[in-house]
């Protein structure tokens, strides 16, 4: 009876997975994807990773070694990456050692796969690693991994603003298309101003974009706990005054 119950056992969990079929935990890759705005486009890191203790051998079916597609808030596809490329029709394959990884880049510039501007909003990009094969036996699943994006309205003047913090002291990083040579900004909690209008001068004036960067230092006892602080950048006509293309980033 009890070698019955043996064979019975045996039976069912060969079954339920396919023999010398890749499973979840055994000797899989990992997979990672990072979609950020940058310099005219959206910028996609694809990352394969080995993290298990033994060599890795990776084999694909050409030389098509990912693909990712980016679908709007409805879940609709606007875009995806191997659309309209050709792909060598040959075996490939990528050796990783313990804790080696291989990085791919991408950039995908707000188009539709018909060549359409896409508008700002809400998206999803999903990756997939186009690997059948690893170690010689089949991958059981298609590895994918999802992130989302978010594309904002483009400000004419400035763009790839980035801000970092420490401890009291603020360093802002973009670009600007301005005219006059520069620009200005404030901080300010909502109610009060807490660095008056400084100008920031660029190298190049518009219709080129400049790279920039400042720093300023705000206390934390300038930070109000129950309202956001925001930095304002903005240009000022110098005829009127009028504030034109204001770009806000809140403050960390």
């Amino acid at each position: 009876m009890k070698k019955a119950i043996v064979i019975l056992l045996f039976i069912v969990s060969t079954a339920y997975y396919p023999t010398g079929t890749i499973q979840a935990g055994n000797q899989q890759p990992e997979w990672a994807v990072k979609a950020e705005e940058g310099d005219g486009g959206v910028e996609i890191e694809l990352t394969v990773s080995n993290n298990t203790s033994d060599k890795m051998i990776l084999e694909f079916p050409s030389s098509q070694f990912f693909d990712y597609i980016v679908k709007d808030h409805s879940g609709k596809e606007v875009y995806r990456y191997s659309d309209n490329k050709a792909f060598l029709q040959a075996i490939q394959r990528i050796t990783l050692t313990s804790g080696e990884q291989k990085v791919w880049q991408s950039k995908w510039n707000h188009t539709s796969s018909g060549g359409q501007k896409i508008p700002p909003g809400e998206y999803m990009v999903e990756a997939f690693l186009q690997v059948k094969q690893v170690n010689g036996k089949p991958v059981g699943e298609r590895i994918v991994e999802t992130v989302k994006l978010t594309i904002e309205e483009q400000n004419p003047s400035f763009k790839n603003v980035k801000m970092v913090s420490s401890g009291n002291s603020y360093c802002v990083r973009g670009q600007a298309k301005v005219a006059a040579g520069g620009f200005f900004y404030t901080v300010e909690d909502g109610h009060n101003i807490l660095i008056e209008e400084t100008l920031v001068k660029v190298n190049k004036e518009s219709p080129n974009w400049s790279d920039f960067e400042f720093s300023f230092e705000l206390g934390s006892d300038k930070i109000a706990k129950n309202r956001p602080v925001l930095l304002n950048l903005y240009e000022r006509d110098l005829e009127d005054g009028t504030v034109h293309h204001n770009y806000t980033v809140e403050v960390n």
